[in-house]
């Protein structure tokens, strides 16, 4: 096409801009066109800006074309939705199943109105770019990106194996599984890096697993390309805060920069968490964290309970250490290279055709069993507000749209067969050739045509085909679709029915369990045997009685079930009948009832005509009336008139005929005269002169002629005006015939009209008539209708009843079998514990006796004590005694403590001489594990040279069959590959944490038998590697015989101790009552209350480090004046968990969420934190001074050691009430080391700030939190805890000495 254009210039413009349009990559290719025009059109509509001429003009131009192009193009509702498998802060992650092609995909939904309000709408184009044009094995694919007015959708590849977090929580991971994941990862993020951009956020939540078990990256929203010297540039802490590194720390609040060394930290702190369990600078605060990992030097500490080889540390350590040492600072093959690495199963080229340790088992290509369940967000969609002027919001987002598999407009033209284009290019040499050749190669492109023809009606019928195979498709869809609606009722219906099972057999346990703590507290109670045992038997002779006519009872309900099932059956049936009549008879009669309406709409309309016509007509008979009238006025001055004029007439008739009378009268006269004359004139005589006659005679003449004129005038002035007059009354007559015609009309259609008013009159009647009969019959309809549905109203509150009354008794008879059962058990375990009650009876009844004599006794001293007290009151003396008798209670107590502390002193020393001849043991095991380890090595030499052997073996059987040892060759791969997975397999049954007991190494054990047995089937190990791991393993048994042993020692020690605290806690509480007696008469006092002196509850304490994952236990906590005691129950209060000093704890406060970051956001403030210093690592003030001296990355200020960090969670500053966080540009701020005050940087150096708390060095303290169970108890356990602090902590207690210490100076220097 573009050959047409003859402008060269033009045509490579044209090029250009094409290219431009049509490539995928383009900024401005046809989907980024599209979306723009789709925001301006969304951007538009809005009413305030439809004012405007110009943006109306535009909306009516490009509103439908967009609606149109939107519904062709990708959207939501090509998807059906499966399950939601993740939720973030910006939207959500969707399981979703294409409608058409039927493949499974991940849909992750980005919110537009997030994204704008949090001002951070830049993150997701990463993300987009890296998975949309990676053609990469190692990352998820993007297969499509669309959007619509709410969110933005990435279609990418669904990973049914889940993400490490889960594969960690649910197996005790090897070395050899980490080693494989961690070469996964670096060969990932290689891929990443290749592409110019540094991940960021490395972490096991964003490694994902596929259905073969391989690792695939994901979440590339933190990404940053690259510069030209591979660094970059950035001045916020981006990551996960366990997992970043210490230089991208650094850049927090200033320009820093780094490169792709970041990563490989992260994947350091990865590896370690997968074979520790845990991450490797843990803190419960954020601060903490950050701390440990600017110091990871002193920080980084592998466990000595856990085993890890010497390459596997070394690769953590060369991973965890300074950006300009750090492994991989010089690229991937540095990594590669490492010993870590080395095995003989696979490499880093083939590891993707490997078979991986873990194969998820998938029940289908929607499994979900590897995701947790998200709860539904019940929160309401927020949505753009209406804006008054233009506002943009979509155009951030244009260019979004993707697709993998078609770009529009990216293939320009169809393909034309080649012997099509060889005639096309024989035909520009035709001038040249023939006209021969001409011909032939137009025969041939005619040739082509057909073809083409022929090819494009095969086209068009399979297209047809498709078609309706697409129907036919749609059609078993709609069906199908209906089948699943009717399936998912029937489960909600068969689910709800479960449920309430599930809660009424909770009901029942609960029950079971109240009836349980009862019995367990009556048998407690020693003083109700007897009645209990009473008790009991009746209870057993009623259960019998009750099993008896619960029996009879529930045959009874059986055949009344099954009567009623067969009633209620035939009353269903009777009703169903019923029902279905009455709602024939409502349709026929709500049929009716509409072609009533429909004949009375009708009528009404007629009527409406019938009105207005006869308006009309009445006007009409008025007006014709009043035209009546006129014409009738009209024809009297008619007649009149023609009365006037027939009278004129008959007169000027008269005057002519007169006229003409006189004229011939006159002519007559003169013919006589004249002849007269002519006579005379003969006769006189010729005397007479003839002048004289002819001169008379002329006269005469001439008078003659006058008269004769004036006749003749005067004649023709009558006839001019008879014809006038004729003229006059022909007119006269006319108009007299023409009213005389009208006057017929007007009668006539004066008849027609009263005949039609009539008529009208009759219809009106008639109509009025059928009104009235049909209204009756409306009303009569109406009432029948309210008859129905009243019918129809009680026959389905009766079928409800009867419902409910079917349900209650299915509900009875479930009831029914459930307590059968449950008194069946009951009765099994009563006749059971009956045989045991009567064996315990004699024995209780003897204990009872005793305890009954002891019970006298004891009431005996209680009447001795209330004669003492009431002597007590009476005397004062009393009071001296009593004290007395208290402190020789105290002395013997006190000699008993100082006795077992004697013990403990001996148990020490025992302890510690065990200690030295194990000590020689283990040297003695060293010994030998060396030698053992020396002749592995001469194994492993000869394995070698085993394998030198077999490779020359295999090279010369290579020479002789290649074919054969092709097909060997696979057969021994797929024979591999086999055996791989059942190893795998049965490594990770052993691996799984749900199997596997408590005790890690006894379970190494049990990993090692099981790769014995693995060896032994592969018959790879020979005798001598057998003997030498069950050598091991006797050593190991041993060593861990050995170390229970010390952990037992040591346990006892503790509890010793602690026994001892306990004690000391309950001497107090006896001191207290003793005074609390003794001063009821005294007005001596302490000043303190019982209740102040001891504080006492349940508390909850975190179980493991991370609080999240593995949640909080519940404990007794008891607060003396010298000790916190920490129980597991409120009664059992000899065996005390833990014990605190108060002397040692430095102060107790409330946290928030930057303190303890993996804490769910309801429970914080519940929480408070205790700072108190390690045990035998506490450095007292006057021992050792704090160094005062400033620490790299720390700030000093009235004694605080503060720390740069940022909060990215709700946290707030102790000087000013300005927020201390943001998600994503948190201000700078600084944390105390020791206090853990947090405040604006800006406020470092003002006299504002409070100083300092705790004067100690914070790598000797601990911190342990506590969880109160409402937010009113954590205030009153922080308040008074706090005064027991100021009054008996670490504070106070150095004062006083200090004050001790100034008090003895002064008297030895007199």
């Amino acid at each position: 096409m573009l050959a047409v254009v003859e402008d060269a210039d033009r045509r490579e413009r044209l090029t250009q801009l094409e290219e431009t349009i049509t490539h995928p990559r383009s900024v401005l290719n046809v989907d980024c066109l599209l979306d723009t025009v789709h925001a301006l059109v969304a951007d538009c509509d809005h009413p305030p800006l439809k004012r405007m001429k110009n943006i109306e003009s535009f909306l009516n131009r490009y509103d439908k074309v967009t609606a149109g192009i939107g519904k062709m193009r990708m959207k939501p509702e090509d998807f059906n939705l499966i399950k939601v498998i993740g939720r973030g802060a910006y939207g959500e992650v969707q399981l979703v199943r294409h409608k058409s092609t039927q493949k499974v995909y991940a849909m992750k939904l980005l919110s537009k109105f997030e994204m704008i309000k949090r001002s951070d709408s830049a993150f997701f184009w990463e993300e987009r770019d890296i998975m949309a044009h990676a053609n990469s094995e190692w990352i998820v694919q993007l297969h499509f990106a669309f959007q619509d007015t709410k969110y933005l959708y990435m279609v990418m590849d669904y990973m049914p194996g889940g993400d490490l977090v889960n594969l960690m929580s649910n197996y005790d991971v090897p070395e050899k599984w980490a080693k494989f994941y961690c070469a996964e990862v670096v060969l990932a993020l290689d891929a990443i890096h290749s592409m110019g951009f540094v991940h960021r956020d490395v972490k096991p939540d964003n490694m994902l697993l596929d259905k073969h078990g391989h690792l695939k990256l994901a979440d590339f929203g933190t990404c940053m390309r690259m510069d030209e010297s591979g660094l970059v540039h950035s001045d916020t802490a981006v990551g996960t805060p366990d997992y970043i590194s210490p230089e991208v720390l650094k850049s927090q609040g200033g320009e820093g920069e780094y490169g792709r060394e970041c990563d490989w930290w992260s994947v350091g702190v990865f590896l370690y968490e997968m074979l520790v369990g845990d991450t490797p600078f843990y803190a419960d605060s954020l601060v903490g964290t950050y701390g440990k990992i600017m110091d990871h030097k002193n920080s980084l500490k592998f466990p000595d309970d856990i085993s890890i080889s010497a390459d596997g540390k070394n690769l953590i350590c060369g991973f965890l250490t300074d950006r300009n040492s750090r492994l991989g600072r010089k690229g991937v093959e540095e990594i590669k290279r490492h010993p870590f690495f080395n095995n003989d199963q696979w490499t880093f080229d083939n590891i993707r055709q490997h078979v991986p340790p873990v194969v998820p088992e998938l029940s289908g290509d929607d499994d979900t069993s590897n995701f947790d369940d998200v709860e539904k967000d019940d929160s309401p969609e927020e949505d753009f507000p209406t804006p008054k002027t233009f506002a943009g919001n979509h155009l951030p987002f244009v260019g979004f749209t993707y697709s993998r598999d078609y770009q529009l407009l990216s293939a320009k033209g169809v393909s034309i067969p080649n012997h099509v284009v060889d005639g096309a290019s024989s035909l520009s040499d035709a001038d040249s050739k023939t006209a021969n050749n001409v011909g032939i190669k137009l025969d041939e492109l005619e040739e082509a045509r057909s073809v083409l023809l022929t090819q494009l009606d095969a086209a068009t019928e399979r297209e047809e085909s498709l078609r309706e195979e697409a129907r036919n498709l749609e059609r078993s869809m709609a069906l199908l679709r209906h089948e699943l609606r009717e399936a998912q009722r029937k489960s909600e219906v068969e689910i709800e029915s479960r449920r309430n099972l599930e809660n009424t057999m909770l009901d029942l346990k609960r029950k079971l369990e109240e009836e349980q703590s009862k019995r367990t507290r009556e048998m407690s109670n020693n003083q109700q045997t007897n009645e209990k045992i009473s008790h009991m038997e009746k209870q057993l002779a009623e259960l019998n009685d009750k099993l008896k006519s619960e029996s009879d009872q529930s045959s009874r309900l059986r055949k009344q079930v099954s009567e009623l099932t067969v009633l209620l059956s035939a009353k269903e049936q009777s009703l169903s009948d019923k029902v279905n009549s009455l709602e024939s008879i409502k349709g026929s009669l709500e049929l009716e009832l509409a072609q009533m309406r429909i004949s009375l709409e009708k009528e009404e309309s007629d009527r409406i005509q019938v009105t207005a016509i006869k308006s009309e007509v009445e006007n009409k008979m008025q007006a014709l009336h009043v035209e009546l009238e006129k014409g009738r006025e009209r024809e009297s001055r008619a007649l009149e008139e023609n009365k006037s004029f027939l009278d004129k007439l008959v007169q000027s008739e008269k005057t002519a005929a007169s006229l003409e009378l006189q004229l011939k009268a006159l002519s007559a006269k003169y013919e006589q005269e004249v002849k007269a004359m002519h006579n005379e004139m003969e006769r006189k005589s010729p005397s007479i002169d003839k002048e004289d006659q002819v001169k008379t005679l002329q006269a005469k003449l001439n008078e003659e002629k006058s008269k004769r004129l004036h006749a003749e005038n005067t004649g023709q002035e009558v006839e001019r005006q008879l014809s006038m007059l004729s003229v006059d009354y022909r007119q006269v007559r006319a108009e007299l015939q023409k009213l005389e015609g009208q006057l017929r009309q007007e009668v006539e259609k004066t008849k027609s009209l009263l005949t039609q008013i009539e008529q009208e009159t009759q219809r009106r009647s008639q109509l009025q008539s059928e009104i009235s009969s049909q209204s009756s019959e409306i009303s009569l309809l109406k009432t029948k209708e309210k008859q129905v549905q009243k019918d129809i109203a009680e026959i389905r509150e009766s079928k409800k009843v009867i419902e409910e009354e079917l349900q209650r008794i299915k509900a009875a008879k479930a009831v029914d079998d459930l307590q059968m059962k449950e008194l069946q058990e009951q009765l099994d375990t009563e006749m059971h514990f009956s045989t045991l009650y009567k064996a315990q009876l004699t024995d209780l009844r003897e204990d009872f006796e005793e305890k009954r004599r002891q019970n006298q006794e004891l009431e005996e001293e209680r009447n001795e004590l209330t004669r003492q007290l009431q002597m007590a009151i009476s005397r004062t003396d009393s009071e001296s005694l009593a004290k007395s008798i208290a402190h020789e209670t105290i002395a013997e107590l006190e000699k008993e403590k100082t006795m077992k502390e004697l013990e403990i002193k001996d148990l020490i020393a025992r302890h510690k001489t065990e200690l030295s001849n194990k000590d020689i043991l283990i040297t003695s095991l060293r010994d030998k594990e060396s030698e053992y380890k020396k002749s592995v090595e001469q194994l492993k030499k000869e394995r070698d040279e085993v394998n030198n052997k077999l490779k020359s073996v295999q090279e010369d059987l290579e020479k002789s069959s290649g074919d054969e040892l092709e097909k060997m060759k696979k057969q021994l791969q797929t024979e591999q590959m086999l055996k791989m997975q059942a190893v795998n397999k049965l490594a990770e049954i052993m691996n799984r944490k749900d199997l596997n007991p408590t005790n890690k190494k006894a379970q190494a054990g049990d990993l090692r038998k099981k790769e014995r047995e693995c060896r032994k089937l592969q018959q790879e190990l020979t005798q001598e590697k057998e003997k030498f791991n069950q050598m091991t393993l006797k050593w190991q048994k041993d060593l861990q015989e050995l170390q229970a042993a010390i952990n037992e020692e040591h346990q006892i020690k503790l509890k010793l101790q602690m026994e001892l605290d306990s004690k000391e806690s309950e001497i107090e509480a006896l001191n207290r009552k003793l005074c609390e007696t003794a001063s009821v008469s005294s007005s001596e006092g302490d000043g303190l209350m019982g209740d102040e002196l001891r504080l006492e509850g349940w508390l909850s304490l975190p179980s493991k480090q991370n609080i999240r994952r593995h949640g909080w236990r519940k404990q007794y906590v008891v607060v003396s004046s010298r000790k916190i005691i920490f129980y597991n129950s409120d009664q059992e209060k000899q065996n005390p968990t833990r014990v605190l000093d108060l002397n040692k704890v430095f102060h107790v406060r409330s946290v928030t969420q930057g303190d303890v970051i993996r804490a769910d956001a309801k429970e914080i403030p519940k929480i408070f934190q205790l700072l108190y210093a390690g045990e035998g690592e506490a450095r007292k003030p006057d021992e050792t001074t704090p160094d005062d001296k400033e620490k790299p990355g720390t700030l000093l200020h009235k004694g605080h050691e503060l720390v740069a960090i940022s909060f990215h969670m709700p946290t707030t500053c102790e000087v000013c009430p300005k927020p201390l966080w943001h998600m994503f540009r948190p201000p700078p701020a600084l944390e105390c080391r020791r206090c853990r005050v947090k405040i604006h940087k800006e406020h470092y150096g003002e006299e504002v700030m409070a100083p300092c708390k705790v004067q100690y060095d914070p790598n000797t303290a601990k911190e342990l939190l506590l969880l109160a169970p409402h937010e009113d108890e954590q205030k009153q356990w922080v308040s008074r805890l706090s005064k027991k602090i100021q009054k008996g902590g670490y504070k106070a207690v150095s004062q006083s000495r200090e004050k001790q210490k100034s008090a003895t100076l002064p008297a030895r220097n007199k």
